[in-house]
């Protein structure tokens, strides 16, 4: 897993799973497909915790304001990066956007790593979608001031997100299976 690669220790973790009625391909694709406009919470809460800097408009992976570290096409997507994430206006780390290798490395005190992970697994004739966030603080004083900041978004907007997004890729994946199934019965009957 690239998430164990970029962040294999962390301080804080959730994890959200959906199973659905879809191959691994039909299923990336839709991960990839999602827009913001099928999340019409994500988007809502994304404009609160921005205090309305940041409209998400298009395909939501492409606009989540977290930059992509790596893809494994068709397995597993991580976007992370390091901030303070309890100011309200939380500055970046000092390290390039996207960069993996300085994201992995990154150790100066006073900050937290967070990376998010999308993971698409087959099973059986279904997919299971994992959604799961860790955060590391790099510093015993950053992990007693991120705590309270997890909590409060653990429990409220963050949940809401990663299961709205995990319901969305569901709607569009299965829908996209049904015409599938729904072709290939009118090709076999001919």
């Amino acid at each position: 897993m690239e998430l164990d690669r970029l962040l294999p220790a962390h301080d804080f973790r959730s994890c959200f799973t959906r199973r659905i009625a879809a191959d691994p391909a039909t299923v990336w694709r839709a991960l990839l497909d999602v827009t913001a406009e099928e999340l019409p919470v994500s988007r809502r809460l994304m404009l609160l915790r921005t205090t309305g800097r940041n409209r998400l408009k298009g395909p939501f992976l492409d606009t989540f304001p977290t930059p992509t570290l790596s893809t494994v096409e068709g397995a597993e997507l991580v976007k992370g990066m390091v901030a303070k994430f309890w100011r309200l206006r939380p500055p970046s780390a000092p390290i390039e956007p996207g960069d993996a290798d300085a994201f992995a490395r990154f150790a100066e005190p006073g900050w937290a790593k967070a990376a998010m992970s999308l993971r698409v697994v087959p099973d059986g004739d279904a997919t299971v979608v994992f959604f799961e966030t860790r955060v590391q603080a790099t510093d015993a004083r950053s992990r007693r001031i991120f705590r309270p900041y997890w909590l409060f978004i653990r429990l409220g907007g963050a949940a809401f997100i990663r299961v709205e997004v995990l319901r969305a890729v569901a709607r569009r994946a299965e829908r996209a299976a049904a015409i599938t199934d729904a072709t290939d019965a009118d090709g076999a009957s001919c």
